[in-house]
């Protein structure tokens, strides 16, 4: 039997001799690992799965022009304030999006009045294609917009008496187009007292080729990277104002930062436990076994071999308790995920090397004392039994 195998076989026996500390120190280091991987995967699958919500959210950046302003005054008298329409233009928006690399989904706007029967109407240039991912909220009755189409908005039909397949006649700056209106949208929101048509066929209709109002961006980053972004983007356009829109995104993500604050404190609080259970058993064991360390030593075992002994056994409980850990904190994930949040946790294989880890990293460490001790065992005074 080569040197491996008898220490593998000495391990082996020596834990099956005393199988009531050996499970009882498996269900300490089960349980700690498997909390650790249960909250680690419930952390995780939230964090993907406010993200996911924040986005439904719509867009979280956007950019505005700055506004042309004109004090009007006379010696102290002030009489005001005159603002003249600003816009962006739609290519420098684009070339600025391209060099700063930021991923994003972006809708462009421009926003004019045209008469519609007798009245005039806010009315906005959009993609259509754009709108669908970055307004999911939308409630459309009838269908998405074609060429020579339109949506309204459910207050604007309703005070226009519109409906879908009305066909309407919008005049702008000498300039006529008939769009036919292809669905009522209702959002809660301003959207509803407006007509929304092509971007290219508004900006011809008013003379404003190239022009935006408006530009909304769903930024793939959050908190301090989102504010970078921000920054940056303010940066190469100076003549344009970048604003986050943010107020709900905060509060989930702040709520979700203080939830994983409190199941790290929780995961700490049970490590710390299990590693302190787990080094009073492995010193109850050395008492106990004193004199069959003593006899090791007699025998002509060096200090280092006794108590690499002791590290096999701690390695050995690590590692059942990890691998045990971690199936049953995915079962664990999933019923606390399911139960708490009706979601599905992920699968998530990395994290048994997260369960193994922290398994062995108890176990070793809890065995330090009780493996110091061993290497200070006289075994002369041991084998006397003092």
């Amino acid at each position: 039997m080569n040197r491996r195998r008898w220490l593998l076989h000495v391990v082996i026996c020596a834990l099956a001799h005393r199988k009531g500390r050996t499970v009882l120190l498996l269900a300490v280091l089960a349980m700690a690992s498997s909390l650790a991987t249960a909250l680690g995967i419930v952390s995780s699958s939230m964090e993907k799965r406010v993200a996911e919500e924040v986005r439904k959210y719509g867009a979280n950046l956007i950019v505005i022009p700055e506004s042309a302003r004109l004090d009007i005054g006379s010696g102290g008298l002030n009489f005001g304030v005159v603002s003249e329409t600003a816009y962006l233009e739609q290519k420098v928006v684009e070339e600025v999006l391209v060099k700063s690399g930021l991923k994003a989904e972006v809708s462009f706007h421009l926003r004019g009045a045209l008469h519609m029967k007798n009245a005039d109407i806010l009315v906005e240039g959009v993609n259509f294609s754009d709108i669908r991912r970055l307004f999911p909220w939308w409630q459309l009755k009838g269908s998405w917009p074609g060429s020579g189409e339109a949506v309204i908005g459910n207050d604007l039909a309703s005070r226009m008496k519109l409906k879908a397949g009305d066909l309407v006649e919008l005049t702008g700056d000498d300039k006529k187009i008939q769009l036919r209106i292809s669905g009522i949208v209702a959002s809660g929101g301003e959207e509803d007292g407006l007509l929304f048509m092509a971007l290219p066929e508004l900006q011809q209709i008013l003379g404003l080729g190239n022009k935006l109002t408006l530009v909304r961006l769903m930024v793939t980053a959050g908190g301090d990277s989102l504010k970078t972004s921000a920054s940056a983007l303010q940066t190469l356009l100076p003549a344009a104002k970048v604003i986050e829109v943010r107020q709900t995104a905060r509060t989930s993500e702040g709520l979700l930062a203080k939830v994983k604050l409190l199941m790290l404190m929780v995961t700490a609080v049970v490590l710390v436990s299990a590693g302190s259970s787990v080094a009073g058993t492995m010193s109850t064991t050395v008492l106990e076994r004193g004199k069959e360390i003593g006899l090791m030593k007699a025998m002509g075992g060096t200090r280092w071999e006794v108590m690499l002994i002791f590290c096999g056994e701690a390695a050995m409980l690590g590692t059942l308790g990890g691998v045990t850990g971690y199936l049953f904190g995915s079962v664990i994930a999933q019923f606390i995920t399911r139960t708490v949040f009706s979601a599905s946790a992920e699968f998530l294989p990395w994290f048994s090397c997260v369960s193994l880890g922290v398994s062995l990293a108890i176990a070793l460490l809890g065995s330090v004392g009780p493996m110091i001790s061993v290497f200070r065992l006289d075994p002369v005074r041991s084998l006397r039994g003092e």
